[in-house]
């Protein structure tokens, strides 16, 4: 199979396949110790094979090879200036404060109705009935951040 794209279009298609792995290698690397290999490969090879296509796709000068082990990475300057640490940053702040809302509020939902309650409630009752605890949360991070968060 031969995908007929433009340099911006590879360009993105780099930028998609970067995020893609970083997020897989980061969920990979919270699951193994240092020693292991990565536990699937088919997604290293995945990048790899775009990655090295780069330079006949002109854009070599976005994708170096390692000297060490031979493997293509997105220069340091191309991750910087094209944005991608930004986004991942914006990312990371996002997934953060939404578990961190979705778990209070759960919390919160099963503090106050019980789990018994809870079960016996149809899909719509519940998420009437949690939704205030989530806007509450919502309501109070927005506003404040961590600054009133206690233990």
């Amino acid at each position: 199979m031969q995908m007929e794209l433009s340099l911006e279009q590879y360009e993105t298609l780099l930028k998609l396949v970067y995020m893609g792995d970083w997020v897989i290698s980061t969920l990979q690397a919270k699951d193994r110790s240092e020693d292991e290999p990565d536990t699937d490969s088919r997604f290293a090879d995945v990048v790899r094979h775009v990655f090295a296509q780069a330079d006949s796709a002109g854009l070599g000068n976005i994708v170096q090879i390692d000297q060490n082990n031979g493997e293509p990475y997105l220069t340091r300057e191309f991750e910087e200036e094209s944005g991608l640490v930004d986004i991942l940053e914006d990312y990371e702040d996002e997934v953060f404060w939404q578990a961190l809302i979705e778990r209070l509020a759960h919390r919160d939902f099963l503090r106050h109705y019980g789990e018994t309650a809870i079960s016996q409630m149809a899909i719509e009752e519940r998420i009437e009935k949690e939704t205030p605890f989530h806007d509450k949360w919502a309501t109070e991070f927005h506003e404040n951040g961590l600054e009133n968060l206690k233990i």
